[in-house]
């Protein structure tokens, strides 16, 4: 199917003894998928604390008690962003409703902010695994209602209004890729464009 098309592909951006900071959802399905087979000395790194995670089940929040079952270290919040801004994540894992050609995400709402179409969870750690991991993979359903020209409202940054301007912020890393249940995105001169299909 497009979603265990989605969950592997996202699961093969990831290498054996990476740092994956990881979001819920499709994120964490990837990343355990990748523990599982080929990256079985990946370390997932979930907000609430759970360092070097191996969930039996896959999360439903943070929080979720699968987070900490077979967990090496359980810190806290400070203890995981505090690795994030040292620049000790290699990769974060994220998912959004609206990507736009720059990479900018939105998770915060449709339509205008003061009055959305629909409000949504927001950032959560998104902002600052957008802001700070050394390479961001974008996991998400492949609907074209989610890829749009400017986001409605910058979440997570990516490359900003590209021209550099996400250097010259001093963010760190940027989009790497968004992978879909039909393909696989780049950013080229910072512009999100087609590398590959996932069907002839």
């Amino acid at each position: 199917t497009e979603m265990e098309n989605l969950i592997l592909a996202t699961a093969l951006e990831l290498a054996d003894h990476e740092t994956c900071f990881v979001g819920i959802g499709v994120p964490s399905l990837a990343a355990m998928l990748a523990k599982r087979t080929h990256a079985p000395n990946l370390v997932l790194i979930y907000e609430s604390g759970a360092i070097d995670a191996n969930p039996p089940v896959a999360p439903l929040s943070t929080g979720s008690p699968s987070v900490t079952a077979d967990t090496a270290m359980i810190g806290d919040c400070l203890d995981v962003f505090g690795d994030l801004q040292a620049g000790r994540i290699d990769v974060g894992l994220l998912s959004a409703a609206q990507v736009d050609r720059h990479g900018n995400l939105n998770s915060t709402g449709i339509g205008d902010y003061r009055k959305p179409k629909l409000r949504m969870v927001g950032s959560g750690g998104a902002h600052d695994i957008a802001s700070l991991a050394n390479r961001v993979v974008i996991a998400m359903p492949h609907d074209p209602r989610r890829f749009v020209a400017s986001v409605d409202f910058i979440t997570s940054p990516g490359f900003l209004n590209g021209g550099g301007e996400r250097s010259r912020c001093g963010l760190r890393g940027g989009p790497h890729a968004v992978i879909t249940g039909r393909g696989r995105f780049v950013f080229a001169n910072e512009e999100l464009q087609l590398e590959r299909s996932f069907y002839p």
